[in-house]
């Protein structure tokens, strides 16, 4: 498992940390200190990710009371799912932007209610009944893989904090998560999170009682993130980024296509209608959550441009259906 341990830089090491999910791992980081280090990302409650991280821990000689702080980019489950379970066995703080904490508490409530909440909405916009089971039971697979819940401390837009000899700004990215930040040192380094991927493009998803309009928040922080220089970006996925303006590019030109994609699919139809033209091939629960959240993203954005329109069908007393349209 050595080749899941990287040193990046000077004092920085990659974590190689697996996950259930098509992506397979998370990376995260260690930053050695002078007689500590700090944690970014956590990934999940998982049997091989907790095997991953004693691994780290052993090859890399650190003693789980050697972890000063614990900081979070955002609130997914698997950068954030074992944030209580080394909260417990370091005693360490767990930090994470502001505007994520408020989040978390809703997406992750231990008695699923949000997770009901999702399956609603995926009901209104036409996910079958028995897909969506097989997908609410695979979120509630998810929530107790981000169990047991850290206690978290509010990191704040602009704020600074120390990260073993440097200092880092805070900087808020909304649009794959709605709290989501990155970590800018002032040479140019910055831990990116999921904000911009290599190969990829980040999951932008629309989820209820969220952003209404992540699409729209994520295109508008790319001119923020160009604004900071980033030279070197240690991302939560793939590879390091040397050229985010040309990979920001590449995903301007990426998400313009997805949008005329979807303009053209609208035909008086339902999201997941519209999903599984633009997604073909979906096989999983997770394959197809994400894909409709992500195709709904890019619908609401077109709807708030006036693109689309979208309206509501009855078909059933306490049922109904959300449908969207492209002007004629």
């Amino acid at each position: 498992m050595t080749d899941k341990i990287t040193q990046v830089t000077k004092g920085i090491f990659q974590v190689q940390v697996p996950v259930p999910f098509p992506l397979k791992t998370v990376q995260c980081y260690l930053v050695r200190e002078e007689s500590a280090w700090t944690m970014i990302d956590t990934g999940l409650q998982y049997a091989p990710a907790r095997e991953a991280w004693a691994h780290a821990f052993q090859t890399l000689k650190i003693e789980p009371r050697a972890i000063r702080q614990i900081v979070l980019t955002h609130g997914h489950p698997d950068h954030y799912g074992l944030a209580g379970y080394f909260q417990d066995k370091t005693g360490a703080p767990v930090l994470m932007l502001d505007r994520e904490i408020e989040i978390a508490a809703l997406e992750w409530q231990a008695d699923g209610e949000h997770m009901d909440m999702i399956a609603r909405y995926f009901a209104q916009h036409g996910l079958p009944a028995n897909i969506g089971k097989s997908v609410y039971e695979r979120q509630m697979q998810v929530l107790a893989m981000v169990q047991p819940q850290p206690t978290l401390s509010p990191l704040g837009e602009g704020e600074e904090i120390q990260i073993g000899a440097d200092a880092y700004r805070i900087v808020w990215t909304p649009g794959h998560a709605d709290g989501h930040m990155i970590l800018h040192r002032a040479d140019g380094l910055a831990f990116t999170g999921d904000h911009v991927l290599m190969k990829i493009t980040p999951n932008i998803a629309l989820w209820p009682g969220l952003a209404p309009n992540p699409l729209k928040d994520y295109l508008e922080s790319f001119a923020k993130v160009e604004h900071l220089q980033i030279t070197r970006a240690l991302p939560g996925h793939r590879a390091i980024l040397y050229d985010l303006p040309a990979r920001i590019a590449e995903l301007r030109a990426h998400h313009a296509a997805r949008l005329n994609e979807c303009v053209a699919a609208a035909r008086n139809c339902t999201a997941y209608q519209i999903c599984l033209e633009i997604f073909p091939g979906l096989k999983t629960a997770d394959e197809l959550r994400m894909a409709l959240v992500e195709t709904l993203s890019h619908l609401e954005y077109l709807v708030t441009e006036g693109r689309l329109t979208r309206h509501e069908q009855r078909v059933a007393p306490d049922q109904k259906l959300i449908l969207y349209s492209a002007h004629a």
